[in-house]
């Protein structure tokens, strides 16, 4: 295994246990450029009109959209998100967010992510970029 790649691999690690331990998110895949979370929605993740926090939302894409970043061999830090919110997830019960690398290059990576509820009803999308500190 190449340093470049022992690097990923633990960071991949680290930022999985992380986010599964102070988040709540279970990874459920991780893949060449591809990440899914789920998250069981429970009463803290909820604003006073009963939807879940936008910043729980971003959260979770943010944080999936970097472990596909670094399974496509990127290892650095997002430096922009655009969210656009398609509807409201009052009532929802889990949250499952999918993140994709669309074009990984030397120093930025572009990754969209999709959240959807237990349903399958599109309730956000997110548009990142990632800088890659290695190049």
């Amino acid at each position: 295994m190449t340093e470049a790649a022992r690097i990923n691999h633990d960071a991949l690690k680290t930022l999985r246990d992380d986010i599964e331990c102070k988040t709540g998110f279970k990874i459920v895949k991780i893949e060449d450029g591809l990440a899914i979370s789920e998250l069981e929605l429970q009463e803290e993740h909820f604003n006073p009109y009963g939807i879940p926090y936008g910043g729980v939302l971003f959260t979770m894409a943010d944080d999936t959209s970097g472990l596909a970043f670094i399974s496509a061999g990127g290892n650095g830090v997002t430096v922009n998100g655009h969210v656009d919110y398609l509807r409201g997830s009052r009532n929802a019960q889990k949250l499952i967010c999918t993140a994709k690398v669309l074009k990984a290059g030397r120093r930025i990576h572009y990754i969209d992510a999709d959240i959807v509820n237990e349903k399958g009803l599109d309730l956000c999308r997110f548009k990142f970029v990632f800088l890659n500190l290695d190049n």
